[in-house]
């Protein structure tokens, strides 16, 4: 799973699911899906970092932070856990100011929707959310705190914190250096690049377009009306009778009783027409076909991902 900021970018494939809708905890091996019929499995994924690495390097980033933090004054944090690490920091929403916090259903369990019959009809689309925030605990930040750690100014907000100078991107930032050599805003990832093009383009491709129908009628003879899974995932048709059976009140990150029943016919639909294996067939291609093109660009991304995992690891082993 990867975090990226200033939205947070999720990539799903780091989070277990099991088959009877109960979350499980991340498996303890790296392994990866080898065969081209399992729909997790995507070319791409080789040149991705691989999830133990994952889990060193944030270990390594969150524990670089918390010693960062103390030296700023923030003493409360001297033993904050970062096993398993924290989500990124959300600004508090007292001040006044908004910061989006953006899931993306790009890799692995979730790129082509809910898939599972019992959490689309607990969740209904909101698994990926739930998944997240179950593998991060989410936890309240004070503005100071928030500032320190990312170093995201707005307006006239202090540089400073109890007489010291927060660091460039903030301590979550320094920590970046220390362990990519740079902070990771300021350089591309390929492969994220790459996941969503192949994904944009694979949808383009009439394989693709004819699962899209085929999952339309089977929808449509359910009583739903959209032209692709995506229409059904935004649901803005949902809104307002949503809101009338609701009320204004209503917290849209808690599934209605109307998105939990399309989820539901979305998964019987996408099993019925055989859409998760059509459309991935075409993912897969599309895939092969830009990592031939853009290899140079991987092999860097592969490599500059061992270094920062070998860097990790060093920084964990001379503080165990």
């Amino acid at each position: 799973m990867r975090i990226a900021a200033p939205l947070l970018l999720v990539l799903a494939s780091g989070l277990a699911l099991s088959a009877c809708g109960q979350w499980t905890d991340p498996p303890a091996s790296d392994a990866r899906p080898t065969s081209s019929d399992d729909p997790r499995f995507l070319p791409l994924a080789a040149y991705d970092m691989p999830d133990g690495d994952v889990r060193t390097v944030g270990t390594a980033r969150w524990t670089l932070a918390e010693e960062c933090m103390a030296r700023l004054g923030f003493d409360g944090l001297k033993n904050l856990s970062v096993d398993p690490v924290p989500d990124w920091p959300e600004r508090p929403a007292t001040d006044g100011v908004f910061t989006a916090t953006a899931l993306v259903e790009l890799s692995g369990d979730f790129r082509y929707g809910v898939q599972d019959p019992e959490q689309a009809a607990r969740y209904g689309y909101q698994a990926l959310r739930v998944a997240y925030e179950r593998r991060y605990p989410k936890r309240k930040w004070t503005l100071p705190e928030y500032l320190a750690l990312t170093g995201e100014f707005v307006g006239n907000d202090a540089k400073a914190v109890h007489g010291h100078p927060i660091p460039d991107r903030g301590c979550l930032g320094e920590a970046d250096r220390a362990i990519y050599g740079t902070n990771r805003r300021y350089r591309r990832d390929p492969v994220l690049e790459l996941e969503s093009k192949s994904f944009q383009q694979g949808m383009r491709d009439p394989a693709w377009k004819h699962a899209d129908k085929a999952w339309s009628v089977c929808m449509r003879e359910a009583g739903f009306h959209y032209a692709t899974p995506e229409d059904a995932r935004t649901g803005r048709d949902r809104e307002e009778p949503e809101q009338r059976l609701n009320g204004e009140g209503h917290d849209l990150n808690e599934a209605s009783a109307l998105e939990k029943k399309t989820a539901t016919a979305d998964v019987r639909c996408k099993q019925r027409t055989g859409y998760v294996s059509a459309v991935h067939a075409v993912d897969v291609r599309v895939q092969n076909r830009l990592i031939t093109k853009n290899r140079t660009d991987l092999e860097a991304q592969l490599q500059w991902n061992r270094d920062a995992a070998r860097r990790a690891h060093d920084i964990l082993e001379g503080r165990s």
